[in-house]
């Protein structure tokens, strides 16, 4: 017995006896809001540690705002570069692709190699030294290497690579490694995810690589850092008419930046996820304290009488069942605020692997703490307000009456009786589901919006296995994907064929052009396929596999979006390289696949518009399995060849890091759907004991056996259950693909690939829990006092 002070009020007693008296469905309440509260700390504070690690790195490391590309310019153009209106800061620098040899590894490693200035650290885009020293000027050889490559790769500071540079074979030796503002994600030709073992970054003396180039006094590429207010637009336009003679392939701004479009569009993601899953938990979290309350106010009608007739105000009373309220609420917030952080921090970890920044830090902030808070407080308001309006209006005489007993005598109740072959629990189970309707659909719904979220959390790793399948089963074929160093005429076709263990070879061309509709344009690729390609496929994830078509282009669903084009219209090319050729193709198909170049047309047509010669940007081959290292090593040894991946390697890759980030990922959303199945079931169990506890004892007493008053309240849960189970799997294929088709961006589209074996292991789940809220339930009838019970009043 809990012995309460004396100087109390007594509501203020009655409100601690509820709270005791509830404990259980408050723990089953609080567990549902921690998961709501839980993900609006964990995605609000990860965007806004994103931003900020962002926003900071960016800034302190002066990424740059414009990065400009031509084939060679003389270093003499960085001072014109440097009057153009609104430049702060210009540097030049050489860039090159590579391929590596290390020891250990069998499989092709690609490397971008970018010069240092004289002066060892970058002006623009500087470096964060993690390890070692800069390279010496005296000393050639002497490299820096990206941070997250030589862990992968297991290469320390003072360990020496081969490499393959130019044509030319070097070998070179790492002194420190480094992160750089231009990488947080770090992408190789031809991947999707990171994969830092088979891609890296490198940074050698200017000099030296000049020396490799053939490139002493010019440059290929120009960084610029804005004047703060300067339109990159009016620069960019300026600078590429610098650039034009020297083969300039068009500016872009810090936006287009490969790296930072990812990061976008994952920020993008994050609050895509924050606006649909967060409010749905915490709109369940309401639901159950709407339930909560209404039963215990039913139940206490003739209380809340008594307390109007010995002149309680009736705002007195709506304050009691509002902190009562309130109350149950409080251990869901400070459970969400301690589990948000925590998995904030894991998250922050996660995306540390992929997205790499000097310092992630997760910090979620008061702010979002004190959101957090008032978030609760109005999930609790919003769950108490009809209750609440109930008990203003009932007066002291109408509180006192018992209420008005339903009209069992319908229909249903009719059928029911005339089932000859039920037994009289049977007919009890279904009496007291068909009495009560709305209750028992709102049970059911309950049920069905926790098993909804389950599935659309446990869904995700669907999508991304589908995706994967699309990308290497059925787009992507070939054993390996190859860059050539420039665009070579079919000779270089031909040299690959040769290669022994080569089978089939298939050619590509890249061709950089700005893209214009109307007013709107953007500088992309073109990408040249061949007719009947088997390697190298286009999927359409609503058609299926097409063909690069004959007079026109096809083009990504996202760059439609920005360009807002549609079948039919015409697409303006400008040609950033070569000749520089203008031509307008029109649109023939909205292409939707997972990751694609923006603009795809025929292979054979692209000679004819550039006015040249067919040449090809890289290959695709395929390779017999026996002879794979062999066909690594010639490769790795030929001038032409400026980097290339293998499929399996990458697949591998892909398989190990995303296997482990999702499985994580999604273990963190099962454990909150998990949290609101246990939440709505155990929560409808326990109030359907309480507010039956007196009919089960008196059955008891009436020579009923302890088993079948059990099987009365625990089947009418199980038929709750189960007419729920259908509405979840529908509510959860509904939240699956919306959500799935709002996080898609304009660098890929993740498809729908929720399977059945997901939604049957969800329901499988549910189910479980079911039977252990069950087992609760069950244990705590079989303890209920007979005569305590029975001495209670209707």
């Amino acid at each position: 017995m809990v012995v309460l002070p004396i100087w109390m009020g007594a509501l203020d007693r009655k409100l601690l006896r509820d709270i005791w008296r509830l404990r259980t469905q408050a723990m089953a309440i609080a567990l549902v809001i921690a998961a709501g509260i839980g993900m609006v700390v964990m995605s609000v504070g990860m965007i806004r540690s994103l931003e900020a690690s962002r926003d900071t790195y960016y800034d302190r490391y002066r990424f740059a705002d414009i990065v400009g590309s031509a084939k060679r310019f003389p270093a003499s153009l960085v001072d014109e570069i440097r009057a153009i209106e609104g430049v702060s800061i210009v540097e030049g620098r050489l860039t090159a692709g590579a391929t590596l040899d290390a020891p250990g590894i069998s499989e092709p490693i690609t490397a971008k190699v970018h010069s240092l200035p004289p002066s060892g650290m970058p002006r623009v885009n500087a470096l964060v030294l993690r390890s070692g020293r800069l390279p010496d000027p005296a000393r050639p050889e002497e490299v820096l290497a990206s941070e997250k490559f030589s862990e992968a790769a297991r290469i320390a500071p003072g360990d020496a690579i081969d490499a393959v540079l130019y044509g030319k074979k070097q070998r070179l030796r790492v002194v420190g490694t480094a992160l750089s503002p231009e990488y947080v994600y770090a992408l190789g030709p031809g991947q999707i995810f990171p994969d830092n073992r088979r891609f890296g970054i490198l940074w050698m003396g200017e000099d030296h690589l000049a020396a490799a180039l053939n490139s002493t006094n010019a440059y290929n590429e120009v960084l610029i850092r804005l004047e703060r207010g300067a339109k990159a637009r009016n620069v960019i336009d300026r600078l590429d008419i610098l650039l034009e003679p020297y083969g300039g392939t068009g500016a872009i701004p810090r936006s287009e930046q490969l790296s930072d479009r990812f990061l976008s569009n994952e920020l993008e993601q994050l609050q895509s996820m924050t606006a649909i899953l967060p409010p749905i938990f915490l709109g369940v979290a309401a639901f159950l304290i709407n339930i909560v309350l209404t039963r215990l106010v039913e139940s206490e009608r003739e209380i809340i009488g008594l307390l109007t007739a010995f002149g309680y105000r009736n705002r007195k009373i709506v304050w009691h069942y509002t902190k009562l309220a309130l109350v149950l609420s409080l251990p869901g917030l400070i459970l969400g605020l301690i589990f948000g952080s925590w998995m904030g921090r894991g998250l922050a970890g996660l995306y540390q692997e992929f997205f790499v920044f000097p310092v992630l830090t997760y910090r979620a902030g008061s702010d979002v703490i004190l959101a957090s808070c008032l978030i609760a407080v109005a999930v609790v308001m919003l769950g108490a307000a009809q209750t609440v309006r109930r008990i203003s209006k009932l007066t002291a005489a109408e509180a006192m009456r018992p209420p008005v007993p339903p009209n069992y005598s319908g229909g249903i109740a009719r059928l029911i009786a005339k089932l000859k072959k039920l037994d009289e629990p049977s007919r009890i189970i279904l009496r007291g589901i068909v009495r009560r309707p709305l209750r028992s659909l709102l049970g059911s719904l309950g049920v069905g919006a926790a098993l909804g979220l389950y599935i659309t959390s446990a869904g995700s790793t669907d999508n991304v296995g589908l995706m994967i399948d699309q990308l290497f089963n059925q787009a992507n074929r070939s054993d390996m994907n190859i860059v050539f160093a420039e665009p070579l005429d079919e000779r270089a076709i031909f040299e690959l064929q040769r290669i022994p263990g080569v089978m089939r070879v298939e050619p590509v061309r890249y061709v950089p052009a700005k893209l214009t509709s109307g007013t709107r344009s953007k500088s992309e690729s073109l990408t040249g396929m061949k007719p009947g390609g088997d390697l190298n496929r286009l999927v359409d994830m609503d058609v299926g596999i097409l063909a690069p078509p004959a007079r026109g282009v096809m083009i990504s669903h996202g760059l439609s979006s920005e360009l807002d084009l549609q079948p039919g219209d015409p697409l303006q090319i400008q040609v950033t390289n070569g000749k520089r050729p203008s031509f307008t193709l029109p649109v023939t198909h909205i292409l939707r696949s997972p990751v694609a170049s923006p603009v795809y047309i025929d292979f054979d047509l692209i000679g004819p518009l550039l006015q040249e010669a067919p040449l090809s940007s890289g290959a695709f081959i395929s390779v017999d399995p026996a002879q794979i290292d062999e066909v690594y090593q010639r490769l790795k040894d030929m001038p032409i060849v400026a980097g290339f991946s293998g499929r399996d390697a990458a697949l591998r890759g892909i398989e190990e890091s995303i296997g482990e980030t999702m499985g994580i990922v999604q273990l963190f959303n099962t454990a909150f759907s998990a949290l609101i199945v246990f939440g709505v079931v155990y929560n409808n169990a326990r109030i359907n004991l309480a507010e039956r506890a007196r009919d089960l004892v008196s059955l008891r007493v009436l020579g009923y056996r302890r088993s079948e008053v059990s099987y009365i309240l625990l089947g009418e849960l199980a038929l709750l259950v189960i007419a729920g189970l259908p509405m979840g799997a529908l509510f959860g294929y509904l939240l699956s693909k919306n959500l799935t088709e709002s996080i898609g961006g304009d660098l890929f589209i993740i498809p729908f690939g929720l399977s059945a074996a997901t939604v049957a292991f969800a329901i499988l789940v549910v189910l479980l829990t079911a039977a252990v809220s069950a087992f609760f339930v069950r244990s705590r009838l079989d303890r209920l006092n007979l005569v305590n019970v029975l001495k209670t009043r209707e």
